[in-house]
């Protein structure tokens, strides 16, 4: 496991590693969903399903140290645990965590989870019926 420094809070922070930090601090358990993007090609389906099914299931974080064991470069919603949904995305790359927003290539519209992006390709979308 490679070990994530944290940086404490300050002038330059992001409001949403404030917000992150501060769940943690209410004593909320996080979430951290991997984002599983489907590519173009023939096969494009089938990777994507590998890549989800060799990330598994959600992981929940109850402290921020446990950033440190996210998979290495792949984004993943991050969000509370008694909420049910977000538009913060976090991604572990060697021993930083970065929080940002995923925007809609055509539009500009900040994607939350539950955006719907999965109809188009004959996927349904999480938690869905």
């Amino acid at each position: 496991m490679n070990d994530c420094s944290l940086l404490p809070i300050g002038a330059d922070s992001l409001p949403m590693e404030v917000e992150v930090l501060g769940w943690f601090a209410a004593g909320h358990d996080v979430l951290w969903i991997p984002i599983v993007e489907v590519g173009d090609g023939p096969d494009a389906i089938a990777r994507a399903q590998a890549q989800a099914d060799a990330l598994g299931k959600p992981y929940l974080l109850e402290s921020v140290e446990e950033f440190a064991r996210l998979p290495d470069g792949v984004r993943g919603w991050v969000f509370p645990a008694h909420q049910d949904d977000t538009c913060i995305v976090a991604t572990r790359n060697g021993g930083e965590v970065t929080f940002g927003v995923l925007r809609h290539p055509v539009t500009g519209e900040a994607i939350r989870y539950r955006t719907d992006t999965e109809t188009a390709v004959g996927l349904t979308p999480p938690l869905a019926a």
